[in-house]
C-alpha cells in the first residue's frame, strides 16, 4: 500500500513539471509576440473598433428618404385642345402662326365652303317650296285661301307656282262637285214632282172610294145600273194602281238622290284623303330637309375654325393654302394659358406599391440645372387604376403631380415651368435607416439563399 501511494505522488510530480514548462513556453511565446508588435497598434485598433460601432449606432439611427423616381412633363391641368375638322377639305385662309397666342373664339382657320354653299342654298329652296306645298294643302283640305304673302317677297315664283296648283285643285274638285250637284238637283226636282202627284192620287183615290161606296149603296137598293158599278170600281182599281205606282217612283227617286249624294260625300272625301296623303309625304320630306339644312349649316358654321380656348398654337399642320385636310384630321393644338401647370409623369411597376396619392414630389426639370436653380415641389394628386404601355412596349402607371408654385428654386416668377418641360419627378415614399439600406443587399442574400432543389 505505501509503494502504491509513493507511485501516485512521484506521478503528480512529474506531471506537475510538465505543465511548469508548458507554461513557461507559453509566456515567452506571449512576450517575444508582445515584442513584435508595435506599441501604436493596439490604440489604433481600438480606434478602429470605436469608430465601427459609432458608424453601425449612426446608420442605425440616421434615417434617410426612399423615393421613386418617374419621369414625365410638364403639361397644363386642362389639357392641351386639340383642333380637328370634323368634314375636311382645301384650306382657304390661315390666319395663326406657330406659338401664337390666340383669344378664345378666335379665327385660326378658313376653309373652302362652296360646295358646302351651294348644298346649303339648294337645300333652302327645297324647304321653302316644302312649305309652300304644305301650305297649299293645308288650304285646300281646310276650304280656305293659302297664306303665300310671308314668302312671296322672297320666292315670287315658287308662290306662283303653288297658287295656280292650288286653283286647279279647285278647278278640278268644283267641277266634280257641280256634276253631281246637278244630278242632285234633278233628282230633288224629280222627287217633288212624285210627291205632288202622289198627293193628287191620293185625293182622287179618296174620291173614288167615297164613290165607290155610294154607288154600291145605290147598286144594292137597284137604284144603279150594274154597269155603272162596274165601272165606278174600275176607277177605284186604277187610282189605288196610281198610288202604288207614284210611292214606288217615289222610292226609287229618293234612293237615287242618296246615292248620288252618297257619291258626292265619296268623292269629297277621296279628295281631301288625297290631300291629306300627300300632305304626310310633304310633312316627311319637310322633316328630312330641315335636318338636312341643319347639318348642311353646321358643316357651313365649320368652315371657320375658332380657337376653343385662350392660349397659344402648338404643333401647327395647316402649313399652306390649298392644303387638303382629312375628316377629322389635326389642324394644331392650343395649350391654355390660364390654367394650372400640372406634371404627367410615369411610374414603374415596381414602384408602384409604394406610391400614395398625397405623397410630395420633388421635380427635377431639364430645362435648369439641378445643382445650381434646385427643384419645384409639388403633391401626387392622381394615379391611373391601371397600367397603361407605352410606346417603348414597356407598362407604367400614369400620375399626376399639383403644382402650386410652378417655377424652380424659391424665387417665384423667376424660373417659371411651361408645357412640355421635362421633368424627373421624386415621389418620396417613405423613410429608412442608414443601416437598412446597406444591409438589404446582404438580406437579400440571405432571403433568397440556401433554398434551391
Amino acid at each position: 500500500m505505501k509503494k502504491i501511494v509513493q507511485q501516485i505522488l512521484s506521478g503528480q510530480s512529474e506531471r506537475t513539471g510538465i505543465g511548469g514548462r508548458k507554461r513557461r513556453l507559453l509566456s515567452e511565446a506571449a512576450r517575444v509576440e508582445e515584442e513584435l508588435v508595435p506599441a501604436f497598434v493596439r490604440p489604433l485598433l481600438a480606434l478602429v473598433a470605436v469608430v465601427v460601432l459609432l458608424f453601425i449606432l449612426w446608420a442605425a439611427f440616421t434615417p434617410i428618404t426612399e423615393v421613386a423616381r418617374a419621369p414625365g412633363e410638364v403639361a397644363p391641368s386642362g389639357q392641351v385642345k386639340v383642333v380637328q375638322h370634323l368634314d375636311g377639305g382645301a384650306v382657304a385662309e390661315i390666319l395663326v402662326e406657330e406659338k401664337a397666342l390666340v383669344q378664345q373664339g378666335q379665327v385660326l382657320v378658313r376653309m373652302d365652303g362652296a360646295q358646302a354653299l351651294s348644298d346649303l342654298r339648294q337645300t333652302g329652296v327645297r324647304m321653302v317650296s316644302l312649305r309652300l306645298r304644305a301650305e297649299r294643302l293645308g288650304a285646300y283640305v281646310e276650304n280656305r285661301a293659302p297664306a303665300f304673302a310671308a314668302l312671296a317677297a322672297d320666292h315670287p315664283e315658287l308662290v306662283g307656282y303653288q297658287q295656280q296648283i292650288y286653283q286647279t285643285q279647285l278647278s278640278t274638285r268644283d267641277s266634280a262637285l257641280s256634276i253631281l250637284d246637278h244630278q242632285i238637283a234633278q233628282r230633288g226636282d224629280r222627287l217633288a214632282q212624285l210627291r205632288k202627284a202622289l198627293t193628287v192620287a191620293q185625293e182622287h183615290q179618296g174620291l173614288t172610294g167615297e164613290l165607290a161606296t155610294m154607288r154600291e149603296d145605290l147598286a144594292s137598293r137597284k137604284l144603279v145600273n150594274r154597269s155603272v158599278l162596274l165601272e165606278t170600281r174600275r176607277a177605284k182599281v186604277s187610282a189605288e194602281g196610281e198610288v202604288a205606282r207614284i210611292g214606288a217612283d217615289i222610292k226609287v227617286s229618293e234612293q237615287e238622290l242618296a246615292e248620288i249624294r252618297s257619291r258626292r260625300a265619296d268623292t269629297l272625301n277621296l279628295l281631301r284623303r288625297d290631300a291629306l296623303a300627300e300632305m304626310a309625304t310633304v310633312s316627311t320630306e319637310l322633316a328630312e330637309v330641315t335636318e338636312l339644312q341643319a347639318r348642311l349649316q353646321a358643316k357651313v358654321d365649320r368652315l371657320v375654325v375658332r380657337a376653343p380656348v385662350r392660349g397659344y398654337v402648338q404643333d401647327l399642320k395647316v402649313l399652306t393654302l390649298g392644303q387638303v385636310v382629312q375628316p377629322g384630321g389635326l389642324m394644331m393644338q392650343i395649350v391654355p394659358d390660364d390654367v394650372p401647370l400640372e406634371a404627367v409623369v410615369r411610374i414603374a411597376p415596381k414602384d408602384i406599391g409604394y406610391v400614395r396619392v398625397g405623397q410630395q414630389v420633388n421635380l427635377r426639370v431639364s430645362s435648369f440645372d439641378y445643382a445650381r436653380f434646385g427643384f419645384a415641389e409639388g403633391r401626387l394628386k392622381r394615379v391611373t387604376a391601371t397600367s397603361v404601355v407605352g410606346e417603348d412596349g414597356r407598362p407604367y402607371f400614369r400620375g399626376w403631380v399639383a403644382l402650386p408654385n410652378p417655377y424652380v428654386g424659391n424665387r417665384a416668377g423667376r424660373y417659371q415651368l411651361q408645357p412640355g418641360m421635362g421633368v424627373e419627378a421624386e415621389i418620396l415614399t417613405g423613410e429608412k435607416t442608414v443601416l437598412a439600406y446597406l444591409s438589404k443587399p446582404l438580406m437579400d442574400m440571405f432571403s433568397r439563399s440556401f433554398r434551391e432543389r
